[in-house]
């Protein structure tokens, strides 16, 4: 391959290989093709995505807070978008903000003291029960249940069924977010997202009476849009709602094994909340969101025309060093510390706050109830690059 500086330097693009993110190496960790990438072509041109790839954090943070010249609306400059795909994420302001507010809406209506001390209270009993057994899988025995159980009972439903056909429709889904590298994945993934929004309309048809199904039909009128819109938004909310807190628990719980200084410091009293935020900028689950230029515009001396992609690497963006001295390690008491880990702007997660409660929630009971946690085997990442996380992680309690 080619040096990537000269490249760069020669306004050439850089050869794709140079950033595969479905590469074996990519997938157990991302972070220093992140710096290569931005120590050398930080607005670069990938010629297989078709797409500017973005991983400095100021470039990444006006894409996403811009979203007159950066649509995550496709249509917006001639892209077809499939219907099922229309939802709160790819809709722009002002089609998105009576269905933001109706969301938000949803979230005010439920009491998140409540919901933060029943959620401390599972994750203490779930965790000291398979600390007695001495060893088990963080994810299969614990994260994974742990999360969808949260979202549905926040939703005020019951949980699907944990069977294969879940799981496979789960995996289709996750696999589409990478389709720009992996383009054999979109079709099983929109066939998935039909099958979740059959269940999203059973909720909605037959809601329960609280929880955040029941506030939406009781006010779906407000939010302004089609009920195929807001199923698909429902069901957006519904997956990332327990698929991001997931690989965000095992994420963090893996990067606190690997760091026992940032574990020593919770175990010794480090505020909680300050913590919380610093794993998220360190091992968020979530690392690229997609925009798409709506007039021609410079990013970082490139140009980028109208029409064109732009992928912000928030993954590397909460990596740069421009923006957090010594990003590559783990201060429990960093501050400030502006990571983009639920994004920025009129998209940013609504569910945010509930992202964080049960961040506390979990990683507090670890703290009393896993002091002498640490690794039994290796971790399995998940074979995905656009959502990171773990598929197992082996742990034991002494």
């Amino acid at each position: 391959m080619a040096d990537a500086s000269v490249l760069a330097a020669s306004g050439q693009s850089l050869e794709d290989d140079f950033f595969n993110p479905l590469s074996p190496e990519m997938i157990a960790d991302p972070y220093p093709a992140y710096r290569r990438l931005r120590e050398h072509a930080p607005v670069y041109w990938h010629q297989q995505l078709g797409a500017w790839l973005l991983t400095r954090f100021t470039d990444c943070q006006a894409v996403l807070r811009d979203s007159e010249r950066f649509a995550a609306d496709f249509r917006r400059v001639g892209i077809p978008t499939p219907e099922t795909l229309l939802s709160l994420q790819t809709l722009d302001p002002p089609t998105h903000t009576p269905l933001r507010h109706l969301g938000l809406g949803a979230l005010r209506s439920l009491d998140i003291d409540a919901l933060t001390a029943e959620l401390l209270a599972r994750a203490e009993t779930d965790l000291s029960a398979l600390a007695g057994g001495g060893e088990f899988d963080f994810v299969r025995d614990f994260a994974d249940s742990f999360t969808l159980t949260a979202m549905t009972s926040l939703l005020g439903v019951p949980g699907p069924a944990e069977d294969d056909t879940f799981h496979r429709l789960n995996a289709d889904l996750d696999r589409s977010m990478d389709s720009g590298f992996d383009p054999d994945a979109e079709a099983a993934g929109i066939r998935a997202r039909e099958r979740f929004n059959a269940l999203v309309e059973s909720w909605l048809a037959h809601p329960p009476k609280q929880g955040v199904i029941a506030h939406l039909v009781e006010h779906e009128a407000e939010g302004g849009v089609s009920r195929d819109v807001l199923v698909n938004s429902v069901r957006a909310f519904f997956h990332a709602g327990f698929e991001v807190p997931s690989r965000f628990l095992s994420n963090a719980v893996a990067a606190l094994l690997d760091h026992p200084d940032a574990f020593a410091a919770l175990r010794e009293g480090a505020p909680m909340g300050p913590a919380i935020e610093e794993l998220i900028r360190f091992s968020g689950p979530v690392q690229a969101l997609s925009r798409a230029c709506t007039e021609d515009t410079s990013i970082g001396g490139k140009t980028v025309r109208r029409g064109e992609i732009v992928v912000a690497l928030i993954g590397a963006a909460n990596r740069d060093p421009g923006q957090f001295p010594d990003p590559d390690a783990i201060r429990v008491d960093r501050d400030p510390n502006p990571h983009l880990g639920f994004g920025r702007g009129s998209h940013s997660c609504l569910g945010s706050v509930i992202g964080r409660a049960e961040a506390s929630a979990v990683m507090t009971a670890v703290v009393r109830h896993l002091p002498s946690l640490r690794r039994s085997g290796p971790a399995v990442p998940r074979p995905n690059a656009t959502l990171r996380g773990l598929r197992s992680l082996p742990v034991a309690v002494n």
